[in-house]
């Protein structure tokens, strides 16, 4: 290694030594005027390892020689240190080198540069910090002590002069409204910040401010029902010249359940703002959330894994956040990520260390010594209960979060800070496949799974991409005459080997990754296929596919739709739509939209596995539904089973007085048929007409039959 080469590099002001077979170190750079102060030289320049000065160095020598030993590439940092004399402060750092051609080094090098920076940075990242905290602290004071003066003095009669002369002065902007919008009372500094004039008083820039960041009509009428005040941070431009970030409390002051005034309090942090990100980057804090980003989380992991103290590393990801980001907007995507960084830590407090590491992730390190008499499990739990509590966002939503959370323990699972995040996210993955709010702790089990699910993944992938899948079709018949009316599109999935892979295997693992996208678009492709071939032989049968959950909130499925029917010159009444209840419960919004436009195309639209969901009544009212299939399982025991009687009775008199058709999925057996028919049941499906079969066997089935 040549030290000029170090020099280069940016390795500067460093004494360098080499060990030598002999395990004797020369240094070859004597010259440093700093290095007598850390260690001792013969006339050789050789290092005396029984005479050093430092005593950190000498410690450090312990670890350094078993680097040395080994037969493995690795660099060993002793971390920062202080040496101080009469004369002179030294801030250094230790490397012990073991590379890959088998050479050894040590290096001291001397940081006072790279020190200084970094406790500027720091100081200004505390500075920052604490001047945004004390902003909020002041506005939580001002809140608390004129929501006392006003439900005292409803309508400021009473209101000493002293009070409005400490209003009036104070730095912090105050506007007070009546609850019909009156101007009350405000102060120079509101004036100043909304800059307000004789046409344009303090009570009109208000709303105009709550109407440039498009916060909804609903939002003020939210804060009352909830009796609670908003604060945040907001990005304000009334005009070109004037531009100002604000942080501002929005208060409702209620006497019982009566609104009498509103409080909206001001303070400019466009400074904060300006210096921020750049400081709170350089000192290892997340500039949106304020807490540790990746890098400090990353050596915080590494540093307590070289200090071997047992600890427990919880990987937390926000789940569907890119639909929550898309369905009410960026804006309001950063807001719920604050206010999740800031429940997250007020939950663990100082027991832990939290990191926000990927733009949905956060990471929770907790020493095992923390947990006192409560159970990890019982911790994780009580940390769901508090992160899924409903949010509040600007523009009047109020989400209801779900998390996934991913757990390895050190030093049990992994004795590297590497791997244990590799741990971690394994069980994070495989937690996400169990649904919304579930945790796993990492195991070997796990691992093997996770393996098998990545590996099973990676054929399917190749299986959609090469086409390997086989589209089957499965007949609807009419009860009454036994004619085929539609068939339902399944997809079959056979290996090059002739393996068969269940659809109750592969399609729950698209759905649970990204496959669900690129699949859906072969079913819709491969279903216009079929249609085609249909009508290639003179069959005019309606041709139903199944939609899931997450193509449902995929803005480009309506498109996908679009563009295959008119590639393929069919309309829209040869296709129909399958969807889930639970779609229906947790899209409404969305769906709402999506099935107006399909049934504009002329597409219908059916409701499947009916009665296991929520059977909301709200939604067969509102929402363009022509059929309800009733589930398999109301059907399988209908001969015997008095409640599935029930069940399927009340399905139908409720379908037939809203002008729905039924489906009844699963029949297998004639006493089925006959109770369904007997109850006006239209249609049916199942193995006692025909299994799911290749389109070729299911077309000459249909000629048939017709």
């Amino acid at each position: 290694m040549d030290i000029h080469l170090l020099n280069a590099l940016g390795i500067t002001n460093c004494a360098l030594f080499k060990c030598s077979a002999e395990e004797e170190l020369e240094c070859l750079t004597p010259e440093l005027p700093w290095l007598p102060q850390v260690v001792t030289l013969d006339e050789k320049n050789r290092l005396q390892k029984k005479h050093i000065p430092s005593i950190f160095l000498d410690d450090f020598f312990l670890d350094a020689d078993e680097v040395w030993k080994g037969d493995t590439s690795f660099t060993l940092s002793s971390g920062f240190w202080t040496e101080q004399n009469e004369k002179q402060v030294l801030r250094l750092e230790a490397l012990a080198i073991n590379s890959e051609s088998g050479s050894r080094y040590l290096v001291v090098k001397n940081i006072e540069e790279q020190f200084d920076e970094k406790r500027k940075t720091l100081q200004a990242a505390r500075e920052l910090l604490l001047s945004h905290h004390e902003i909020v602290g002041q506005h939580e004071y001002i809140r608390h002590k004129l929501n006392s003066v006003l439900r005292k003095n409803t309508r400021m009669q009473k209101l000493v002069p002293p009070i409005q002369q400490a209003i009036h002065n104070l730095e912090t902007g105050v506007v007070i409204v009546d609850d019909k919008g009156g101007l009350v009372l405000d102060n120079k500094a509101s004036h100043r910040l909304l800059l307000c004039n004789s046409v344009t008083p303090s009570s009109i820039r208000v709303g105009e401010l709550l109407k440039g960041i498009d916060a909804p009509a609903s939002f003020l009428p939210t804060l009352v029902k909830k009796k609670a005040p908003w604060q945040g941070e907001l990005y304000w431009q009334p005009v070109d010249e004037y531009k100002v970030w604000l942080q501002v409390t929005i208060h409702p002051v209620l006497q019982g359940d009566e609104l009498t005034h509103w409080v909206y309090l001001f303070t400019d942090i466009t400074h904060i703002h300006n210096k921020e990100e750049s400081v709170l980057t350089a000192s290892g804090m997340d500039s949106l959330t304020k807490v540790a980003n990746r890098n400090l989380f990353t050596d915080t992991v590494k540093r307590l894994v070289q200090e071997e103290t047992a600890f427990k590393l919880f990987i937390i990801d926000i789940c569907g956040f890119k639909r929550i980001n898309e369905a009410l907007s960026y804006q309001s995507g950063d807001e719920i990520l604050k206010s999740f960084a800031l429940r997250l830590q007020a939950f663990v407090g100082n027991s832990g260390f939290i990191a926000r590491i990927g733009s949905n992730e956060f990471a929770l390190v907790k020493r095992e010594d923390t947990f006192k008499d409560e159970s990890s499990e019982q911790y994780v739990k009580n940390l769901i209960q508090k992160l899924t509590q409903t949010y509040t966002v600007l523009n009047g939503s109020e989400p209801n979060l779900g998390v996934n959370i991913g757990e390895a323990n050190y030093p049990a699972h992994c004795s590297s800070s590497e791997g244990l995040l590799q741990c971690a996210d394994i069980a994070l993955q495989a937690s996400k496949y169990q649904g919304r709010n579930t945790a796993l702790t990492y195991s070997e089990e796990l691992h093997k799974q996770h393996f098998a699910i990545n590996e099973l993944e990676n054929q399917l992938r190749k299986a959609i991409d090469e086409n390997q899948l086989k589209l089957f079709l499965q007949p609807i018949v009419d009860l009454t005459t036994g004619k085929i009316v539609k068939c339902e599109a399944l997809a079959r999935w056979i290996t090059p080997e002739g393996k068969f892979i269940s659809p109750e295997v592969f399609i729950p693992l698209a759905e649970k990754s990204e496959l669900i996208f690129p699949f859906g678009e072969w079913l819709i492709n491969e279903a216009c296929n079929a249609i085609d071939a249909l009508k290639g032989a003179n069959l005019d049968i309606r041709l139903a596919i199944n939609i899931s959950g997450r193509q449902v909130s995929d803005l480009a499925l309506l498109n996908q739709i679009k563009n295959a029917l008119e590639d393929h010159q069919l309309p829209g009444s040869n296709l129909s739509i399958e969807l889930t209840e639970s779609v229906l419960v947790e899209s409404l919004d969305v769906v709402s939209v999506l099935l107006n436009e399909l049934r504009g195309m002329g597409i219908t639209v059916s409701i499947d596995d009916f009665g296991t969901g929520f059977s909301s009544l709200v939604y067969l009212k509102k929402l363009p539904i022509d059929e309800l299939k009733i589930d398999r399982s109301f059907v399988s025991e209908l001969e015997k089973n008095t409640d599935d009687q029930a069940i399927v009775q009340a399905i139908l008199g409720l379908a037939h007085n809203l002008n729905i058709k039924i489906i009844a999925e699963g029949i297998e057996t004639q006493q089925q048929q006959d109770f369904l028919q007997s109850h006006q049941c239209a249609y049916g499906q199942g193995y006692l007409y025909q299994r799911p079969v290749a389109i070729k066997e299911f077309i000459s089935l249909a000629q048939k039959l017709k």
